[in-house]
Order: C-alpha cells, then sequence, then structure tokens
C-alpha cells in the first residue's frame, strides 16, 4: 500500500497561529475541529492534538509570501483606489521580509502597478491621496508616504477578491395598486 505524504497547514486567527503537520486524515481532523470551534461552537476537540506549534504573532494572512501579481488577481481590484490598498496590504503583509515595509509612496505604489501588470495610474500620488480619502489609507510621518488602516485591512482581507454575491444596483419600488373605477 503506498503511503501517502505528510501535510503541513498553518492557521493564522488574530494574534494565535496553529501549525499542524502529518498524515492527511489527521491534518484534516485537525482543521475540520478547528473550524467548528471558529464558527461557534466552542467545543474543544474530542481528540488530542500530537504537538501543535501555537505562537502569538503579528497578522499575517498567509504563512507563504504570495507573488503580487497572483495577489492582484485574486483580490481584483476594480479601481486604482482599491488596488493601492491591495498594495499597500501585500507590502505590508505578504511581501518577502525583505521588501515589506510599513508605508508605500508613489514609486512603490508605480512598482506595484507594474508587477502585477496592472494600467499604471497617471499620477500616483494622486491615487495614494485619493485612496486616503476614500479612507483606505492614512498619510504617514513621511511625505508622500501612505500605510494601510484598518479600513484599507477590512476592504482587501473581508470585501475584495472572492465571490461577490452582492451586487449593488437600484430596487424596484412597489407600486400601490391602482383604484378601480367605479
Amino acid at each position: 500500500m503506498k503511503s501517502k505524504g505528510t501535510y503541513k497547514v498553518k492557521v493564522t486567527v488574530g494574534d494565535a497561529t496553529v501549525e499542524v503537520e502529518g498524515a492527511e486524515s489527521g491534518v484534516v481532523k485537525i482543521v475540520d475541529a478547528l473550524a467548528d470551534v471558529l464558527r461557534g461552537s466552542r467545543k474543544s476537540p474530542s481528540f488530542s492534538i500530537p504537538g501543535p506549534v501555537v505562537s502569538p504573532q503579528s497578522p499575517p494572512a498567509r504563512s507563504v509570501p504570495l507573488d503580487i501579481r497572483a495577489f492582484f488577481e485574486e483580490k481584483s481590484p476594480s479601481t486604482d483606489v482599491e488596488a493601492a490598498a491591495v498594495a499597500a496590504y501585500y507590502y505590508k503583509y505578504l511581501a518577502p521580509e525583505d521588501e515589506r515595509r510599513e508605508a508605500i509612496n508613489p514609486t512603490i505604489l508605480h512598482d506595484a502597478f507594474r508587477l502585477a501588470r496592472r494600467p499604471l495610474p497617471k499620477v500616483a500620488r494622486f491615487t495614494l491621496q485619493n485612496a486616503r480619502n476614500a479612507g483606505y489609507l492614512d498619510a504617514s510621518g513621511e511625505s508622500g508616504h501612505f500605510r494601510l488602516n484598518a479600513v484599507g485591512y477590512n476592504l482587501v482581507e473581508h470585501t475584495l477578491g472572492g465571490s461577490k454575491e452582492v451586487t449593488k444596483g437600484k430596487r424596484k419600488k412597489k407600486r400601490k395598486p391602482r383604484k378601480q373605477a367605479s
């Protein structure tokens, strides 16, 4: 019988990180139990977890650095302002360690758009200012530098990407029934 490989999963929720490594069936059971706990059942798993590592950490969204182009494709921002928030998020949480930064400037935004193969903004400085005006970024101490704030984080983490089931549009007004002529 052919042996299945070892699987490794890292789950980050808030400040806690859980790493699980082992056979596929064991890893699936542990991840399912964690999902149940996070959904609100709040019951502890009924099996023992042999040696998962739990450590508080700053909240990276992913354990493996993701290519900026793939991240832009995943989040698919519809405007340059949203794309500026995506770029700031990427450079703060997902970029390789040596490329991470707290704030972005017009040059970094320009490079992010180029690397993501997105059409370049006409004036990157104005795009960053518009993202600040939209509430996604805050001005940092340095002139022309902007950092992601909680609104921008929530936009990228929870709103962009995935299925867009909520559609914006006008609702039809219900018509009042006509009075019949007597």
